[in-house]
């Protein structure tokens, strides 16, 4: 019986990350951000310091090439170092006598086909040029094409709102009050007002995940929980469709539940300026970063993502001076155009001159004192 084949993950880098050895580069990152999302302990409720460092741990290795092909390579030479070669004894073979084949007959010949054969074939041939001339007949000609009237109605392109609830689904609300509760995703709350005999619930206004809510209590033998809705009313919601936090915490929980794929590095991830200028940008903070680079009229013209150590030649820039933006964090957001944990943003004083002769550098608070802290609200808008 051969022993047991050795590990090709020793460490456990790619079980951590829920993958094989033979992932993808794509593969990891968008593992990475999975379990980023989950265990980061910026994350409410499911944040775990101890298990994202490990991860992390895991993800610094796998992303970066050589470091993988060295632990790849260790992993095998180690696979192959255990496997002893098997002895294999040769077995003699009795052949027996051969014995003399009988002689071959002569092939089939075209012409040994019977008559019936010939007219089944004939008739085949003449129907199958039959149905090809009445096809050729039918085909209607690009002129009786142009003259079909169009049927379809035209349809208008989707809003910026409507085209994010597309693939978001609705936007959450904000009710009034100061918020310290939200709507846990996978579920859509309703709201409930009381009628006026004070003994009946009628459902009044769903409320999608993640919008915030004031609790003002919650009457355990219902399970609901009384949220203000107005200035001077209120309503009831269900409490187990609730998660404590404030409105920061919301979104941030929207962000990060709605984060999508991963991006990569030098991915361009919004672009609203053309030109003919380049300019070679370098992330060289230890996290992700996303530049962004504004018009003297505050547009954005282009927005580029940088993985820790990455660069972009970013090219089809409009000439002139550009205002950077950057920001740096972790698990970026699609949906919000923000990073959904330990998010950070700068606006550098002086601007880029496009095209540059130098490239345009990207560090952390501490390694540029050209930098002027931004909100996060400041940051996201397009």
């Amino acid at each position: 019986m051969s022993p047991p084949r050795p590990s090709l993950d020793p460490q456990g880098y790619y079980a951590r990350l829920g993958l094989t050895p033979d992932a993808t580069k794509d593969a990891i990152h968008t593992a990475y951000r999975a379990k980023a999302r989950v265990l980061h302990p910026d994350v409410p409720a499911t944040g775990d310091a101890a298990a994202f460092m490990l991860v992390k741990q895991a993800y610094d290795v796998l992303s970066h090439a050589p470091e993988r092909a060295a632990y790849d390579q260790e992993a095998r030479r180690a696979a192959m170092a255990a496997i002893e070669p098997e002895v294999f004894v040769a077995t003699p073979i009795h052949v027996a006598p051969r014995r003399p084949e009988p002689p071959l007959a002569r092939p089939p010949r075209v012409s040994d086909m019977p008559l019936p054969v010939w007219l089944a074939l004939g008739l085949l041939l003449a129907l199958g040029v039959t149905q090809v001339i009445s096809h050729l007949r039918s085909v209607e000609t690009p002129q009786q094409h142009r003259q079909i009237p169009a049927t379809a109605a035209p349809v208008a392109p989707l809003s910026a709102t409507a085209h994010q609830e597309a693939l978001y689904g609705p936007q959450p609300k904000s009710l009034p009050g100061t918020a310290n509760s939200y709507v846990t995703p996978g579920s859509a709350a309703m709201i409930y007002q009381l009628q006026p005999d004070l003994k009946t619930l009628v459902p009044s206004t769903p409320l999608p995940p993640f919008s915030s809510v004031e609790a003002l209590r919650v009457f355990r033998q219902s399970g609901m929980a009384e949220i203000v809705t107005g200035e001077r009313t209120t309503g009831f919601v269900l409490a187990q469709h609730l998660a404590p936090g404030n409105r920061q915490a919301a979104h941030q929980a929207y962000c990060a539940y709605n984060a999508g794929r991963a991006p990569a590095d030098g991915e361009i991830l919004q672009r609203n300026a053309v030109g003919a200028a380049t300019l070679r940008v370098e992330n060289h903070a230890v996290q992700p970063a996303v530049l962004r680079l504004r018009t003297q009229a505050g547009a954005t013209a282009v927005a580029v993502f940088l993985s820790p150590g990455g660069h972009a030649d970013l090219t089809r820039l409009p000439a002139g001076d550009l205002q950077p933006e950057f920001a740096i964090g972790e698990l970026w957001s699609r949906a919000c155009n923000s990073f959904a944990a330990g998010m950070r943003a700068w606006r550098l004083r002086t601007p880029a001159r496009v095209p540059g002769g130098t490239p345009l550098i990207v560090v952390d608070e501490n390694g540029n004192p050209d930098a002027l802290p931004l909100t996060d609200d400041a940051f996201e808008r397009p």
